[in-house]
């Protein structure tokens, strides 16, 4: 068993799990930018000559459903498609990876004596600065059109609240480091890392309120996050209750 806790605890049982997410992306890229092979029979499609008379272009005015449904699945279509496909997924492995982090201070809490937890607390900082990195790759994805994009959207509350959980995740990547923690100092850097937990409703609202939000966004969301929710409250409450039990306790 000494053995599987030091692999879980080592870097070789980690880096696999981060990197995964980035490999999926890459593969996800490369297949929707590959051209579709065209018919070679559309190519030779002979001109009768009722296609060689002059056309009345009158008779060529759509109505913007029809013109929709003409061009679906055109190029420019498939790049808008895949560029909302990545925004997603990399918002959605940054959230994933921020839920992951936050739940394994509660169960190091709730289960101090378990191994397993002990070997994957190890792993904190890692997971932390993978989410950070995957939610850059989100800010930058959604900012491929430039900075006009942000700053036309910025009115948009889901957008602001992204944006503000970047900043918290900025400043957590930042300090994540034994020079920061020094510099800082412990008690300090301890209290500045607890603005984290400020990003867990910010998250909650930009992932459920982004683009048409619906029953099932919000519904979606609250699942995602209620391991979160969940170990964060019994972790409350265990450590009121260790409180009140030195309170009461004679000295």
């Amino acid at each position: 068993m000494k053995g599987i806790y030091r692999f879980v605890g080592s870097r070789l049982f980690i880096l696999p799990l981060v990197i995964a997410p980035f490999a999926y992306l890459a593969i996800v890229l490369a297949t929707g930018l590959r051209p579709e092979t065209m018919s070679v029979e559309s190519d030779k499609v002979q001109e009768t000559p009722a296609d060689k008379e002059e056309f009345d272009l009158s008779q060529f005015t759509v109505s913007e459903k029809e013109l929709q449904e003409a061009t679906a699945g055109t190029g420019s279509e498939k790049v808008a498609n895949l560029h909302e496909r990545l925004t997603d997924d990399t918002g959605n492995i940054a959230i994933t990876l921020f839920v992951l982090v936050l739940c394994l201070t509660p169960l190091k809490v709730l289960f101090r004596r378990n191994k397993f937890i002990s070997a994957l607390n190890r792993h904190r900082r890692t997971v932390g600065l993978a989410c950070f990195f995957y939610a850059c790759l989100h800010l930058s994805i959604y900012l491929t059109n430039g900075i006009n994009t942000l700053l036309d959207e910025l009115t948009r509350l889901y957008i602001a609240a992204g944006l503000s959980a970047f900043a918290i995740l900025l400043v957590m990547a930042v300090t994540s480091n034994n020079w920061a923690q020094r510099k800082i100092g412990g008690r300090k850097w301890k209290k500045l890392h607890r603005i984290v937990y400020f990003a867990i409703p910010i998250l909650i609202y930009h992932r459920a309120w982004a683009g048409k939000v619906s029953e099932e966004t919000i519904r979606e969301t609250l699942i995602w996050f209620s391991p979160l929710i969940i170990l964060q409250t019994l972790r409350i409450v265990r450590q009121f209750q260790e409180r009140q039990k030195k309170a009461t306790s004679p000295t």
